[in-house]
């Protein structure tokens, strides 16, 4: 069940000649209890969608659904939103920061403190909690924006960068929290535009480039769509047909090593060493390289990622 629905939506910036489509008729789905990442260079139009996304802007053209609802007519606290800049008073305690942002969504007395109280423990913050925010380091301010962004008990949290100047020990922790939360049925957005983070985390991604999703599929599909590296070192040599018949690229020999390119490497492998060996071609040594998600990054948008 799709609990989020973005049909055709646009986005402007600017106003006279200088206005320009940021967000160009983007649909897409996330589906109830979803872990799923939002991929792309800085620029690429990622925030702006994540403003319209999350209700903080209305979309200058397309429509967005949640819950089955218009956004605009869903309640604020259904979207739980942990922005890019830190959204925290550094001058109220972790605790405080957590029953202030409580109380604006009607939240009071015991319900307040339990909720609080178990956001600090999830986000490993509860022996700090008296400490003044400007205090933290930055993986617990980090850890701390987002929890202000579950104090509502959302349907769906949007991540936004949420490892931006963390140091590993915390990039962990947030993983853990993060899986947890999505274990336990949040639907999470993760928008990043590191590809290793949004890999290891979320089975199924979207890629946005100059403002529009360039591919939308589970990772493993789009892995499939690209090729990767098969090296084997020979004694002796392969027949001239062989590498055809496995749908094998060559990519050159150096120092004994040939090289080709194909999909799945890692099955193709065995049937290479099988039918070199019954050619009279031994195989030395065997290394597989499959595509990553940077090679799919690249082979759809032709650009290296962006630093802002």
């Amino acid at each position: 069940m799709a609990l989020l629905v973005a049909d055709k939506v646009g986005v402007w910036r600017g106003a006279g000649p200088g206005r320009r489509q940021v967000v160009r008729d983007v649909s897409l789905q996330v589906a109830s209890g979803e872990l799923f990442g939002l991929l792309g260079p800085n620029g690429a139009g990622k925030t702006s969608l994540l403003s319209v996304l999350s209700g903080l802007e209305v979309p200058g053209s397309g429509e967005v659904w949640l819950e089955g609802k218009p956004l605009a007519q869903t309640h604020p606290g259904r979207v739980g939103l942990a922005p890019q800049d830190l959204a925290f008073y550094g001058n109220l305690t972790g605790r405080e920061n957590l029953e202030f942002a409580g109380q604006l969504y009607g939240l009071a007395g015991a319900t307040l403190r339990d909720r609080v109280e178990r956001l600090l423990a999830s986000v490993g913050l509860a022996d700090s909690a008296g400490r003044l925010a400007n205090t933290y380091s930055g993986g617990m301010q980090r850890r701390l924006n987002m929890a202000l962004a579950l104090v509502s008990d959302p349907a769906i949290l949007f991540l936004d960068e949420p490892t931006v100047g963390v140091d590993p020990h915390s990039r962990n922790l947030l993983f853990e929290q993060i899986r947890d939360w999505n274990s336990g049925g949040l639907t999470i957005v993760y928008i990043s535009h590191y590809m290793e983070e949004v890999r290891e985390l979320c089975p199924r991604i979207a890629i946005m480039d100059h403002g529009q999703v360039v591919a939308c599929d589970r990772v493993e599909t789009l892995l499939a769509r690209e090729r990767g590296t098969l090296r084997a070192l020979l004694e002796g040599e392969i027949a001239a047909d062989l590498p055809g018949r496995l749908g094998l690229i060559p990519l050159g020999i150096q120092d004994g090593w040939a090289s080709w390119s194909c999909h799945e490497p890692d099955r193709i492998a065995p049937e290479l060493v099988r039918l070199a060996e019954q050619a009279g071609c031994r195989v030395r040594r065997l290394e597989t390289r499959p595509a990553d998600l940077q090679q799919v990054f690249l082979g759809l948008t032709g650009n290296a990622l962006r630093d802002e």
